[in-house]
């Protein structure tokens, strides 16, 4: 069963629909690439970023679609708007890749995000062997998906950082994975990872508050010695790891991750601040 959050109205195609009139099997078709983007104060944020995300997810399945970017925004806003603009996050599905005009469809999903405590503390993360095989293609692996949701579920933790068959930690099973070494940021390379719109920011933040970031991969022996160690996504922003598998960091208390956490949420504020409707 496909989930879906409990709004009055979801887009297929362009059309604005009543939520009785969803049809699960018609979302449940694969292969097919997705977006989420996170809605504050009625603002998608970062949502052309997710937009060109998705067109170069297409692309790097060979699919030829153009997707109409100003049409969709349009389309996102008229969503948010008829829903009563709730704090949540919209989903896009584009599926049906083999048709000369693709279904997509738009729609609000139930969205958890960490609690305060969690931002101040920290959360567990577990290492779970799994990589992606497109990396840089959102795309649905709805078994994996699963499988690593009950394995969270049955440890306790709050994410999956996957290591690869190489023995390296590559990202986390819907976030992006940083760590801190002797004020020295480090984020596994861009080819081996969904590149993450957050990631893509902290980056950037990271380069103007003159804090050093390298692209470097570091296997699960050795992430031990880091000092500290973060992950960026929509839903969790900036959020602090204390505990992978058996392994303690103090990462809530370490000043350069204190810094890119009150940065990005400055840079949210900004972004909401001009595209407010």
């Amino acid at each position: 069963m496909y989930i879906m959050s409990q709004k009055k109205f979801f887009i297929s195609n362009g059309q604005l629909k009543n939520l009785e009139d969803f049809d699960e099997s018609l979302i449940d078709i694969y292969p097919s690439v997705y977006e989420v983007i996170r809605v504050l104060s009625g603002v998608p944020l970062f949502v052309e970023e997710h937009i060109d995300r998705l067109q170069n997810s297409l692309r790097l399945l060979n699919n030829h679609y153009e997707i109409n970017a100003c049409k969709l925004l349009e389309d996102i806003n008229r969503l948010i708007e008829n829903n009563g603009f709730p704090d949540e996050n919209i989903k896009i599905i584009i599926n049906q890749l083999n048709k000369s005009k693709p279904d997509t469809y738009i729609f609000f999903i139930p969205s958890s995000y960490p609690s305060q405590k969690e931002y101040n503390f920290g959360v567990a993360t577990i290492l779970f062997p799994a990589e992606r095989h497109n990396p840089n293609a959102k795309v649905v692996a709805k078994e994996q998906r699963e499988l690593i949701s009950l394995t969270l579920k049955e440890k306790g933790a709050y994410e999956a950082l996957l290591v690869n068959n190489e023995g390296y930690i590559t990202e986390g099973s819907r976030s992006n994975v940083f760590f801190v070494k002797d004020e020295i940021v480090y984020t596994p390379p861009a080819d081996q990872v969904l590149e993450g719109i957050t990631r893509k920011r902290v980056i950037t933040l990271c380069k103007d508050l003159g804090i050093v970031i390298i692209e470097k991969s570091f296997s699960s022996n050795t992430v031990h010695k880091m000092d500290a160690v973060f992950m960026t996504g929509t839903s969790p922003k900036v959020l602090p790891i204390t505990v992978i598998d058996d392994r303690i960091f103090d990462s809530p208390k370490n000043p350069i991750v204190l810094k890119i956490m009150k940065a990005y949420n400055n840079l949210i504020d900004e972004y909401i601040r001009k595209n407010r409707p």
